[in-house]
């Protein structure tokens, strides 16, 4: 009897280690199955987002090309222009005028700048340099009113410089050149600085009264205005780089700043327009483009379309649908009778490609790069035209050119971006000028005059202007078109 219990009890031993054996194998072949699943899944995941990224990239790059012509195959002498196309030279008041006081000239002082100084002495010897615009033969000049000239001081007014203004209208329009005057061009008195400038918006009615006190003197002569240059330049440069005055570094500020120049824009448009409807009001865009620098990078393109709306459409959107950084702007909504258009380049995008402080940009190996530190890229300015043409109102170039002291990249330049316009316009494009950067050599900004931009080069020290071979032959398409 103990025998037998015995051999039953060894019986269900070995049949309980045999069972346990194989719990173990299944559940070693369960987890070995779950581990080839858990792979299967994840090599599964990144095939679909490998898939998913190529053609995102695939779509972005059919959506946003980059075109790069071959220029040796084009004639650049083929182009043209509609009758009544403008033709035409900017200047801004701080970089030509000299022996100013404003946000600019105390900015250089504190970051040890160059001074701007005489800068080109225009003040006095505008006169002479309006005989340059006539010898050019063009139809149109671009300027800007210094405010610290006509408010040296919170509510005082300086009724001198404000006839001097008015004899400059007046004597361009004896020329039969088009005056288009811009109202805040990156400076502005130091007193409305240390209030705190664009940064607070309950500064903004201090300058329409600025605004009306000009136009209300010149709206009988002067039709085409410009309310602001480069809302994006000037809040960027001044808050977020710092290199512009007030020299800070706020990326908060920044996008307040961008905002309040369009509710400043909008506050001036809806107290004048209705006033005087025959006047045409608008806004001086710098649009500049940015490109992946690597065109399959999968970081590349998030940051180039980032920057770009970031720069571009944050902008644009405001003015068609006001919002703006995802707050409301309305009052700014539609207050475009025109739009200028400043173009200069692109922006090759990437991971620690750009060195803004520097001034260094990448390029693409056709490209020149010009003495700013950005390429030569004409093809952009279609591309930029592109950009606005939604907005549905007419197109001022007001201002395209390049930094070349020595002219030897200027006319190719110059040709190279009329022959991209007069693409445009045949294409069904409405623009109806072009303002060449610049009339003459002139203060740079954060650059001093280290940046030569002028059809006329100056000699700072004598002040003597000399036409350029660009300019010669910029003079010579203005007289064939």
């Amino acid at each position: 009897m103990q025998r037998s219990v015995f051999l039953s009890l060894a019986f269900w031993k070995h049949l309980s280690a045999i069972e346990t054996g194989l719990q173990k194998r299944i559940s070693k072949t369960v987890d070995h199955s779950r581990t080839i699943m858990w792979e299967r899944l994840v090599i599964a995941a990144l095939l679909v987002f490998a898939v998913f990224k190529v053609t995102l990239i695939t779509y972005r790059r059919r959506k946003y090309p980059e075109p790069h012509e071959d220029w040796s195959t084009i004639n650049l002498d083929d182009v043209h222009f509609p009758e009544g196309f403008h033709w035409g030279t900017a200047t801004a008041a701080h970089q030509v005028e000299g022996n100013l006081l404003n946000n600019w000239t105390v900015h250089e002082t504190a970051r040890g700048l160059e001074a701007s100084g005489a800068a080109c002495d225009h003040w006095n010897r505008w006169k002479d340099d309006f005989q340059l615009l006539t010898d050019l033969g063009v139809t149109s000049y671009r300027f800007s009113i210094e405010w610290s000239r006509l408010e040296p001081t919170e509510g005082t007014w300086n009724e001198a410089a404000l006839s001097v203004y008015s004899d400059m209208v007046d004597d361009l329009l004896k020329r039969n050149i088009r005056p288009v005057v811009t109202l805040h061009h990156f400076s502005h008195p130091d007193w409305w600085e240390t209030k705190g400038g664009f940064a607070d918006r309950s500064n903004i009615p201090a300058f329409v009264r600025y605004c009306e006190r000009v136009i209300g003197a010149l709206a009988g002569r002067v039709t085409t205005w410009v309310t602001v240059n480069e809302p994006t330049v000037f809040s960027t440069m001044g808050y977020t780089l710092g290199m512009f005055p007030p020299g800070r570094r706020s990326l908060r500020t920044t996008l307040r700043v961008m905002r309040n120049l369009l509710f400043a824009h909008g506050a001036v448009y809806k107290a004048l327009k209705p006033k005087h409807p025959e006047l045409q009001f608008g806004v001086a865009k710098n649009v500049t483009l940015f490109d992946p620098k690597n065109r399959w990078s999968p970081l590349d393109w998030p940051l180039a379309r980032l920057l770009e709306w970031f720069w571009n459409g944050a902008w644009r959107n405001g003015i068609q649908n006001g919002r703006m950084f995802f707050k409301d702007v309305s009052e700014a909504k539609g207050t475009l009778d025109f739009v200028g258009l400043n173009y200069y380049t692109h922006v090759l995008v990437g991971p620690a490609s750009v060195s803004l402080l520097k001034m260094k940009f990448p390029k693409r190996q056709q490209e020149v790069t010009t003495e700013f530190g950005y390429p030569m890229y004409a093809e952009g300015l279609a591309r930029a035209i592109d950009f606005l043409a939604p907005l549905g109102v007419p197109i001022e170039i007001t201002e395209n050119g390049v930094a070349d002291a020595n002219d030897t990249l200027r006319t190719e330049h110059l040709k190279r971006h009329l022959w991209v316009l007069s693409q445009a316009i045949q294409d069904g494009h409405d623009v109806r000028s072009y303002h060449h950067w610049s009339l003459m050599d002139n203060f740079e900004w954060a650059e001093g005059y280290s940046m030569r931009f002028g059809l006329h080069h100056v000699d700072f020290e004598t002040q003597e202007r000399t036409l350029r071979t660009s300019g010669e032959v910029y003079r010579s398409i203005v007289e064939k078109h």
